[in-house]
């Protein structure tokens, strides 16, 4: 695997991670809202945080030897 390669997934990963990070984050501030539905809109947003977390883990092992794999 060449540098650009490398460096194009551990930037994808550290997005992911990022992703993630700020998902736990999110959820542990909903836990103190009592509004149901701003709880319910924080619920989703973490949701999708975490399904584009793992979105990106699967783009970067997607990437090999320097080439995108294309569907």
């Amino acid at each position: 695997m060449n540098r650009p390669s490398r460096s194009m997934r551990k930037l994808l990963d550290s997005v992911a991670t990022n992703n993630e990070m700020a998902a736990l984050d999110v959820m542990r501030a909903t836990e103190q809202i009592k509004d149901e539905l701003l709880r319910q809109r924080l619920l989703n947003l973490i949701h999708r945080l975490n399904q584009d977390a793992n979105d990106l883990r699967l783009a970067r092992d997607d990437i090999q030897g320097g080439a995108i794999k294309l569907a």
